[in-house]
């Protein structure tokens, strides 16, 4: 019997969206170059809240590229790569959402 592979389709795209999320969100090579920092130094907008400190707004900008993963994955889960994908895509998603109250929590308990 042959072992069937799942086609490479749209939903391997998934895997490209996610990549480029965390290569917009997270620090890489020798340099620590993110693209996040450096877009938004270009448009002049603050990297976070409130000055040096407060909420990371590159974070926020990222939650697009995890639910653009979530939703091609979804959608089109019979192809090679979405499974993996939407899970960790699925994650971030659900992690990115979450850190917010988190932080007032910490904030109000900690920083009063």
């Amino acid at each position: 019997m042959e072992q069937q592979h799942k086609p490479i389709g749209i939903g391997t795209l998934a895997l490209l969206v996610l990549t480029m999320g965390f290569a917009f969100n997270f620090p890489w090579g020798k340099e620590q170059f993110q693209v996040s920092y450096y877009l938004f130094q270009s448009l002049n907008w603050p990297i976070y809240s409130n000055g040096n400190q407060g909420v990371h707004l590159t974070f926020v900008a990222a939650i697009v590229f995890w639910v653009g993963t979530v939703v091609i994955a979804r959608k089109f889960h019979m192809n090679y790569g979405a499974k993996l994908a939407y899970r960790i895509g699925s994650f971030m998603l659900i992690f990115s959402v979450l850190i917010f109250p988190l932080y007032g929590v910490i904030w109000f308990i900690f920083g009063r």
